[in-house]
């Protein structure tokens, strides 16, 4: 079907939109607060840069904890990672739907890696939308959103893949001869 790469590749746009909306918005009190995955990658590489000060390295060690902020910054490298990963289902799907428009196909192979990435997209918001309990902000359901767009357009080429119009321009022309 044509159309499955285009719903691939917005699908994915919309995953990668999703990093730079609010992932949580949590009212407490009158007081309304957001949050993207972009916000949550600034803050981390706020941290990063001020454990590489030399002025908490000379604090750490003078405190016999040299060992900590070496695991300190492990573990803010290890979230940011974490935080992308979230993201990389969206990010193959562009790259997988933006291919199939290149190439103007979108075969079996497209068909269940978009599948494939799409059910992980939808796996990884549904646990993040259930962890935020009604506080999700719109960046998760979009996120939701691309894992549906991944399985559908997934779904759609495997049921009726998209050959490259060469090809059926040559299936066409051996029907006719014959």
């Amino acid at each position: 079907m044509k159309a499955s790469k285009f719903v691939v590749l917005v699908g994915g746009i919309l995953g990668i939109l999703a990093f730079f909306l609010p992932m949580v918005s949590v009212t407490r009190q009158g007081h309304t607060a957001t949050v993207s995955a972009l916000q949550v990658m600034k803050g981390l590489d706020t941290v990063s840069t001020e454990l590489d000060k030399d002025d908490v390295k000379v604090k750490a060690a003078s405190y016999g904890e040299s060992a900590s902020l070496e695991n300190a910054k492990d573990g803010v490298g290890a979230i940011k990672g974490i935080v992308m990963a979230i993201f990389a289902p969206a990010l193959l799907l562009v790259l997988i739907g933006g291919a199939g428009v290149a190439r103007k196909k979108f075969g079996r192979v497209a068909g269940t890696f978009s599948l494939l990435f799409g059910l992980v997209g939808l796996g990884i918001g549904a646990v993040l939308k259930s962890a935020a309990e009604g506080d999700s902000g719109i960046g998760l359901t979009l996120l939701l959103i691309t894992g549906l767009a991944g399985i559908v357009g997934g779904i759609m080429a495997l049921v009726k893949p998209e050959r490259l119009a060469a090809n059926n321009l040559a299936v066409t022309q051996l029907r006719a001869a014959a």
